[in-house]
């Protein structure tokens, strides 16, 4: 089932992680997929990832709303832990990691798209930003910690707190991009900077790495269960339900 939803090959030893569920919105088969794929190379030493999506217009919209509009309060719990153990398990990889974001990244595919260490986006249509709130939901807490580890806090109060998406360039402007390229060209582009990384003593790269987020990983895993209440809870709450059912008649639900 896995390989129905990710395609994984290695190129040359970068290795290619293809999203492939349609406009992959993040569902609880989608992130246990991706999570897998991921605790398996760390395994198997932790060899350079470059994650890209199979469909020409979309990285990932984020969570999958039609599914979760019908969902009971345990089932969101459920898909709010897996993404937060893959945003954990991303951003802790030890090794060298790209997202090549050929197409729109909202919300959860945005946050995603940040866990890794390098970040190349099409210039023109792609469309990247966090809409949480604007659904009446904050963005998980881990991926706050990882938000606020990846940039500085005034990047983070605009893109957060604001929910306003951007196009490549300004995303550049404000670094949560590393590189703009033609959509046709960021795979390519992507690969060639992760590769500069490879090129990087590997075991000096993950203790950089280390170095640099060791204080936010652990605060991650510590995370209490009161931070996923109160998510739960806003996602709940009538005002954000009625959201919800707007974005998703918007589908054509």
């Amino acid at each position: 089932m896995a390989d129905d939803l990710v395609r994984h090959f290695d190129d040359r030893g970068v290795h290619r992680v293809i999203m492939d569920s349609g406009a992959n919105a993040l569902d609880l088969p989608l992130l246990t997929a991706l999570r897998t794929r991921m605790s398996a190379l760390k395994a198997d030493g932790a060899p350079p990832v470059l994650l890209a999506s199979s469909h020409p217009t979309v990285f990932s919209p984020g969570w999958d709303l039609k599914e979760l509009v019908k969902a009971d309060r345990d089932h969101v719990g459920a898909v709010l832990q897996a993404f937060n153990g893959l945003i954990f398990e991303v951003f802790s990889y030890p090794g060298p990691t790209a997202a090549a974001i050929t197409g729109h990244a909202v919300a959860g595919g945005c946050l995603l798209a940040m866990a890794f260490d390098l970040r190349v986006m099409g210039s023109g249509r792609p469309h990247l930003g966090f809409a949480e709130l604007n659904l009446g939901v904050p963005v998980p807490y881990t991926s706050v910690r990882m938000l606020k580890a990846r940039m500085g806090a005034g990047v983070v109060d605009e893109v957060v707190l604001g929910g306003d998406g951007c196009n490549a360039e300004r995303a550049r402007a404000l670094g949560l991009v590393h590189r703009i390229a033609p959509v046709e060209q960021v795979v390519v582009v992507a690969d060639r900077e992760l590769r500069k990384l490879k090129s990087k003593p590997a075991r000096a790269y993950a203790a950089t790495k280390a170095y640099l987020y060791r204080d936010d990983w652990q605060a991650m895993e510590d995370a209490s269960e009161d931070a996923d209440r109160e998510f739960l809870d806003c996602w709940c709450d009538e005002e954000t339900t009625r959201r919800v059912a707007e974005v998703v008649r918007g589908l054509g639900v």
